[in-house]
C-alpha cells in the first residue's frame, strides 16, 4: 500500500491544476514511446498542498498501459490505486475522485476533458460509461442536497403539512387539478421527490426506490412537509400504473402498517412461531382465514422465523420493500401465529460452563492504539489494514462484504463544519449499538467516515445505512445542536457486486457518497448509478 521508494521516471508535465482529458492522453502516448520505461505527470490541487503523481507504464507484449496514483512526497508518499486499461477517461474520473472532493468543485467541465473537440469526439464512447459521467449526473430539477434546506430554492406555491394533507389526498388533488411540477416531501430524515405533468404522475422517488414502488413506501409517510413547485418538469418517466390503481393498493398497505404499529411491532422485537409443531396443511389453512396474498413468500417468511433474530435482522439478510413484508406480518400477527418477544428464544446453555477469562484490558490497550485520540475512534491507516484483511479473506472463501464512505457534517452559514466532538462521540456510540461486532467503523481520509461490513451485500448495507440515518437523526447528538442542521451523505460499493479491486472499491464508494451529498438521495448504492446517455 505504501510506496517509500521513488523510482526513476520520466516526467513530461507538472501543472498548477489539475490535469485534464488531454494531458492524460499525453502522458499514455509518450508512454507508449518509451515502452518498459514509466512516465509521469504530477500537480498540486490549489484546494489542498498535496502533491499528485499519476504514473503510466507501457509494457512488451502488454496491449493495456498499467496506471498508478500516488500522493505526497518522500517517505511520505502513498499508493492509492493501480489500474490497467486504454481508457483514459476513466483514468481522468479515478485521477478526479481523488484529488476533488466532488466533480462539481473541479472547475470547468469543458477545460478538465480538454479542447480539443476532435479527442472528445473520439472519447465519447469512453466517456459516457466511465465514472465522470457518474459523478456529474444531475438531479431532475433543483437539486436538494441532503444538507440544504428549501430555503435555498425558489419559493414553492404551495406548502403544507402531511398531518393536515395525508399523502393519498396530497397526490388525488394533485391529479384532479391537472398540476404540472414537483412536489418535494420530506420528513427532516428522508426526502421524495414527484414529478406531474398534466395531472399525470410520471416520476417519483422514495427512499432508494424509483416509479410505483417509491408512490407505494411514501404512502405510509404520516408526517412531514410537502412543497410544489410550479412548471418544473422531468424527462424520466418511471411510473407505469394508474395513480388511483397505485393508491388502491398503497391504503392497504398504509392501513396494515398502522395496524403493525397498534401491535407494539418495532425493530428490534424478536418474532417467534406461537406454534413451533404446526403442520403446513395446518398453516395454510389459518393463512388463509387472513388477507389476501400470495402464500410462497408468507411461508417463506414463516419457515425462517426462530425467535432469535429481529425483525431488523431478517431484512438485513433478505432486504425487501414494505410492499412485500407488511402483508406478511399483518397476516401472521392478524392470524395469531407468531408472537414479538423483547428476549431471543433459545436458551443460554453457555450458563452451565466455567468461563474462560480473557485479558480485557490488554485487548482494549491493543485497540487502543488503533484509534485516533482526539475522536477515540479508529484510524484511516487502521480502516486500510482491516479492509485489506478482508479482501484476502474475499479471495481465500469468496465471501462478499462492502464499504460504506458517510459524512457527517453541521451545515453553518455559508459553510460546512466538523461534528463537535461530543456530538461524534455520541454518533459512534449510536452506530456501534446498531452495528455488528465484526462490523467497524473508522475515519476515512481526512473528514470522511467509513464502515467495513464482512459478508454483506449492498442491499444489506443500504438497510443499515437507513437505520443509521433514522437514529442519528432521531434525536440531537449533545446539548442544544440542531439536529436539523445536520448533514449525513451515505455511499455504498461491495466486492465482488461492484468491482474486485480494493482501490477501485473505495473510489466507488466515495463516487456513490459524492453523488448522494449532491442529490435527494442521502443514501446512493454505486452500482444504482447510471452514466448519462
Amino acid at each position: 500500500m505504501f510506496n517509500n521508494q521513488r523510482r526513476q521516471t520520466a516526467q513530461v508535465g507538472r501543472f498548477e491544476r489539475l490535469p485534464n482529458l488531454n494531458d492524460i492522453a499525453f502522458l499514455q502516448d509518450q508512454s507508449r514511446g518509451k515502452v518498459g520505461r514509466t512516465c509521469e505527470i504530477a500537480w498540486q490541487n490549489q484546494k489542498s498542498p498535496l502533491i499528485y503523481r499519476l504514473l503510466c507504464t507501457c509494457r512488451q507484449n502488454s496491449f493495456e498501459p498499467s496506471w498508478e496514483l500516488l500522493s505526497g512526497e518522500g517517505r511520505n508518499e502513498v499508493e492509492i490505486w493501480t489500474y490497467q486499461t486504454t481508457d483514459v477517461a476513466l483514468i481522468l474520473n479515478l485521477v478526479l475522485s481523488e484529488s476533488t472532493e466532488s466533480i462539481s468543485d473541479a472547475i470547468d467541465h469543458a477545460a478538465l476533458l480538454g479542447e480539443s473537440s476532435e479527442r472528445n469526439t473520439g472519447m465519447s464512447s469512453s466517456y459516457s460509461t466511465s465514472l465522470l459521467g457518474l459523478q456529474s449526473l444531475q438531479s431532475t430539477g433543483h437539486k436538494l442536497p441532503s444538507f440544504q434546506t428549501l430555503s435555498g430554492q425558489k419559493a414553492p406555491t404551495m406548502e403544507g403539512k402531511l398531518e393536515d394533507m395525508p399523502i393519498p389526498t396530497l397526490l388525488q388533488s394533485m391529479n384532479m387539478g391537472g398540476m404540472t411540477g414537483k412536489v418535494v416531501i420530506t420528513d427532516e430524515m428522508n426526502q421524495s421527490e414527484l414529478f406531474f405533468d398534466g395531472g399525470d404522475l410520471v416520476h417519483a422517488t422514495c427512499l432508494n426506490f424509483k416509479g410505483d414502488l417509491a408512490i407505494t413506501e411514501l404512502v405510509t409517510w404520516e408526517s412531514g412537509k410537502f412543497f410544489f413547485f410550479k412548471d418544473e418538469k422531468t424527462d424520466q418517466r418511471t411510473v407505469k400504473k394508474r395513480l388511483d390503481g397505485i393508491l388502491m393498493e398503497a391504503v392497504t398497505l398504509l392501513d396494515q402498517s398502522r395496524y403493525l404499529f397498534n401491535s407494539g411491532l418495532k425493530m428490534d422485537l424478536y418474532i417467534a412461531k406461537k406454534h413451533p409443531n404446526l403442520s403446513e396443511a395446518e398453516f395454510e389453512a389459518k393463512i388463509r382465514e387472513a388477507a389476501p396474498h400470495e402464500l410462497a413468500p408468507q411461508k417463506e417468511f414463516y419457515v425462517k422465523l426462530d425467535g432469535n433474530q429481529t425483525l431488523f435482522d431478517i431484512l438485513r439478510e433478505k432486504p425487501m420493500p414494505k410492499r412485500d413484508w407488511v402483508p406478511v406480518m399483518f397476516n401472521l400477527i392478524q392470524t395469531n401465529l407468531i408472537e414479538l418477544r423483547e428476549t431471543p428464544l433459545r436458551p443460554d446453555k453457555t450458563k452451565l460452563l466455567q468461563a474462560t477469562v480473557l485479558d480485557r484490558v490488554a485487548i482494549d490497550n491493543i485497540f487502543r492504539t488503533l484509534k485516533r485520540a482526539d475522536t477515540n475512534v479508529l484510524s484511516y491507516p487502521s480502516f486500510q489494514f482491516f479492509l485489506e484483511m478482508e479482501f484476502n479473506r474475499y479471495q481465500l472463501f469468496g465471501t462478499p462484504f462492502c464499504v460504506v464512505i458517510f459524512d457527517m457534517w453541521m451545515v453553518g452559514v455559508g459553510k460546512q463544519e466538523p461534528l463537535p466532538v461530543q456530538a461524534l462521540a455520541e454518533a459512534s456510540k449510536r452506530i456501534n449499538n446498531l452495528k455488528r461486532s465484526i462490523d467497524l467503523m473508522a475515519h476515512f481520509e481526512t473528514f470522511n467516515y467509513g464502515l467495513l461490513l464482512p459478508n454483506t451485500e449492498t442491499a444489506s448495507a443500504a438497510i443499515l445505512c437507513h437505520r443509521i440515518l433514522e437514529v442519528l437523526n432521531g434525536s440531537p447528538l449533545m446539548m442544544g445542536m440542531d439536529q436539523r442542521k445536520a448533514a449525513l451523505s451515505f455511499g455504498i460499493a461491495g466486492v465482488p457486486e461492484d468491482c474486485r479491486d480494493i482501490s477501485l472499491l473505495l473510489s466507488a464508494a466515495k463516487v456513490a457518497k459524492n453523488v448522494a451529498q449532491q442529490s435527494e438521495f442521502p443514501i446512493v448504492m454505486f452500482k444504482d448509478l447510471q452514466a448519462p446517455a
